[in-house]
């Protein structure tokens, strides 16, 4: 079975037109379309799949799990948070650097994106570095570095993508990102434990145990909502979409405990997720039409043919798709990615090579998050610019020494599935 050249282009073209700045959805929207007149299809076929693709009950949790974040933010949950990881792990040699990571492991178990960690607490973190005499190049690295957590600790906004993209378990997913999330934020400790005793970041602070019990009393309604997400799927007691409405329910409720939230700031936050979620349902239409048309062009079966007739180890193909994710993470949107490559990827990984969808998802989106923060096109070095004042050369440069850490957890988890599949597997997923 020879390959569809002009599918290929068509693809190449895409994701060109992409790079020079042209708007996402009309991309693939239009490639799509093209593809279909050039082959004789009728373009109703097009518009049913468009207007029909976002008809899910499972998306909804996209939208809700993006609400509980921007809710988390406003109502200033995350300061309460921080108190109580600066109590943890803020004595430890390079303590804010691990307050940094701790935070965005448990922020995670509330936003699922890592832009809403960066947006929501990474002036935060960073201004209390500076002030504890941490440099600026390292504080602006481990906040983008640690910031990758949110998306493979569960809840996942990515991971309910790719789960909806290749039809596979979102539960199963979440629980797949526990310990990936937790190795994670390990190795970028043990980094930052190493920096500070070279640059002698130390913190002399004591606290006393009336202290900690005040902290952790404070923080304590924060930190039930991972539990009862995660908590409440593994159970059976609610779907992810159920899971996503329990999560806004709770934040709303906990602003409203928290006295940190009014009317009038609940309804601006409604207005700019409203409007936030329009604009990325669209671009998922598109993206799933642009899917679609990959299935109908056959693109899979002949790229299974022909990487089959290449080679036939499941740990080349797994470095073959490490490396493509992590240069193309480079210079393309992340989530075009997903949206694009998940399609062809996971039926190929499962059916050719063995992988478990699971493992391959989370691989996916760690290389994925990873290419957030990676230049020229990471959207979190943009932000973090904005929020930083610096130059993008000078914020891309001092998040580079973390991808050292970053890229030697992506391959022990690439090539030690049972990091990933253990907890989905125990637990029957």
């Amino acid at each position: 079975m020879g390959i569809d050249i002009l599918l290929i282009n068509l693809i190449i073209v895409t994701l060109v037109v992409i790079i020079l700045g042209f708007p996402i959805s009309f991309c693939l929207g239009a490639g799509a379309v093209f593809y279909l007149i050039a082959n004789d299809f009728p373009l109703s076929q097009a518009v049913s799949k468009l207007a029909f693709s976002v008809r899910s009950y499972t998306m909804l949790a996209v939208p809700l799990f993006m609400l509980t974040g921007r809710l988390m933010n406003e109502s200033k949950i995350t300061d309460r948070i921080f108190d109580f990881a600066n109590m943890l792990v803020g004595r430890v040699p390079g303590g804010l650097g691990h307050v940094n990571v701790v935070l965005s492991l448990i922020f995670s178990g509330m936003s699922g994106s890592a832009l809403a960690d960066v947006g929501g607490i990474g002036a935060m973190e960073i201004k209390a570095m500076k002030d504890r005499g941490y440099d600026e190049d390292f504080s602006v690295g481990i906040t983008l570095a640690s910031s990758v957590i949110g998306p493979i600790f569960p809840p996942s906004v990515p991971m309910v993508l790719f789960g909806i993209i290749a039809e596979v378990s979102i539960t199963g997913l979440f629980l797949g990102g526990i310990l990936p999330g937790i190795s994670i934020a390990f190795m970028l400790m043990v980094y930052v434990f190493f920096v500070a005793r070279r640059k002698k970041y130390y913190i002399t602070e004591t606290y006393t145990f009336k202290q900690f019990v005040i902290v952790f009393l404070r923080a304590f309604p924060a930190l039930l909502t991972p539990l009862i997400i995660v908590g409440g799927m593994t159970l059976g007691i609610f779907s992810p979409t159920e899971a996503a409405t329990v999560s806004v329910l709770y934040a709303i409720l906990l602003s409203f405990i928290y006295r940190e939230l009014n009317l009038k700031t609940l309804w601006k936050v409604l207005e700019e997720v409203t409007i936030s979620i329009s604009k990325l349902m669209f671009i998922i239409a598109n993206a799933l039409l642009f899917g679609w048309v990959l299935t109908v062009g056959e693109l899979t079966q002949q790229l299974s043919s022909v990487l089959t007739t290449a080679f036939d180890s499941p740990y080349i193909f797994l470095l073959l798709l490490n490396v493509t994710l992590l240069i193309l993470g480079a210079i393309i949107e992340n989530a075009i990615l997903l949206f694009i490559l998940a399609p062809m990827v996971a039926p190929i990984a499962q059916q050719v090579f063995g992988i478990d969808p699971i493992h391959l998802g989370v691989v996916m989106v760690f290389n994925i998050m990873i290419g957030q923060f990676t230049p020229p096109m990471g959207l979190s070095l943009f932000l973090m610019k904005d929020i930083t004042g610096q130059s993008l050369g000078r914020t891309s440069k001092a998040v580079l020494p973390f991808l050292v850490p970053l890229i030697i957890s992506l391959f022990i988890i690439t090539y030690i599935p049972i990091i990933v599949t253990f907890i989905p597997r125990a637990l029957g997923f």
